[in-house]
């Protein structure tokens, strides 16, 4: 007998009519595989849950990790000395937190991928399942990387700590370094103090113990310009006296006379007559132009006084400016390198 139209539409009427037909017929027609569609809905479901579970507790996990990280960064900021080898560790927890986000984005396209397969039900249920393993399998990895992230920032920590404690030495150290540099450096300073006025006092006495030979020699020293030399003092130049008493020589002028070197008397060879002259002579182991400015007044004091003078510097050496203005100005130069006991 054929199944006619009319016989469908009746044959719906009484499905309408009758639900436990329905339910009767229902595996007749869909087969085994739709009755355990909801079952797997259901464990696609749970197993979401677990998943979202995990990445709530990974999420908690990454906080505490970033405040990990920033007590880090804020102790590497105040250890410059630490700074370059702390921040090639907090490079690497970046990465490594990098990669972290890089398996989360990867599972979020994961779970996206899940849901879009769900839609799909029958056909991609056990894709799914496979999915989900590999899912749950990531997450394991991913909370041991965690785990493992964790103790690195631990050992980052104890790290730090024991370089803190490290520069705190090394900077009593330094300290006590630096005092102790002061110290020698005062010393230092007074030694130098000291060899200075030692200088001083010993170029005094090479100049006296000189001044004293150059004395000695002066007659044979000054022989070629005046003949028969001798040193005076002045004490025997009674016009001196004469001229003070006369008031031709003023203070200043008999304070110049006082402080002379050096007086030589002699017949002057460069003279015809060979008359007498008196040498104002300014003494100095190295003759400068104040030397022959010295003589050139002094002498000048000598003539007022009624004496023929000329002016005279001796010593060890002469200075180039001092030289000059010699010449220019008449002045005798003798310069005596070594002078003997």
């Amino acid at each position: 007998m054929a199944f006619t139209v009319e016989d469908v539409q009746d044959l719906i009427r009484l499905l309408a009519e009758r639900p436990e037909w329905r339910a009767q017929l229902r595996p007749l027609i869909l087969g085994d595989e739709f009755d355990r569609l909801p079952r797997i809905v259901a464990e696609l479901a749970e197993a979401q849950r677990r998943t979202e579970q995990r990445l709530e507790e990974l999420g908690r996990r990454v906080d505490e990790l970033a405040e990990a990280q920033r007590r880090t960064e804020q102790r590497v900021e105040e250890l410059a000395e630490a700074q370059r080898r702390t921040e090639q560790r907090v490079e690497e927890l970046a990465e490594a937190q990098r990669r972290t986000e890089q398996r989360v984005e990867e599972l979020a396209e994961a779970q996206r991928r899940t849901e879009q397969r769900l839609e799909e039900l029958g056909r991609r249920v056990d894709e799914l399942a496979e999915a989900q393993r590999r899912t749950e399998q990531r997450l394991e990895e991913l909370g041991r990387r965690v785990d493992e992230l964790a103790e690195a920032q631990r050992r980052t920590e104890q790290r730090v700590d024991e370089l803190a404690a490290r520069l705190e030495e090394l900077t009593a150290r330094v300290d006590q370094l630096t005092a102790r540099v002061d110290e020698l450096v005062q010393a230092v300073g007074v030694m130098r103090v000291d060899i200075n006025r030692a200088h001083q006092r010993l170029d005094a006495e090479l100049g006296y113990l000189y001044e004293m030979r150059f004395e000695r020699k002066a007659p044979s020293l000054f022989g070629k310009w005046l003949r028969k030399p001798r040193v005076v003092t002045l004490s025997d130049l009674d016009l001196v006296d004469e001229a003070e008493d006369a008031g031709k020589l003023d203070e200043r002028e008999l304070l110049e006379l006082r402080a002379l070197d050096l007086i030589i008397e002699g017949r002057d060879r460069s003279d015809p007559a060979q008359r007498p002259l008196l040498l104002a002579v300014e003494i100095s182991r190295t003759i400068d132009a104040d030397d022959v400015s010295r003589a050139v007044t002094r002498a000048k004091a000598l003539e007022k006084a009624g004496y023929r003078a000329r002016a005279a510097v001796g010593g060890r050496a002469i200075d180039e400016r001092a030289r000059v203005l010699a010449e220019a100005a008449g002045v005798l130069v003798r310069v005596a390198d070594d002078l003997a006991a």
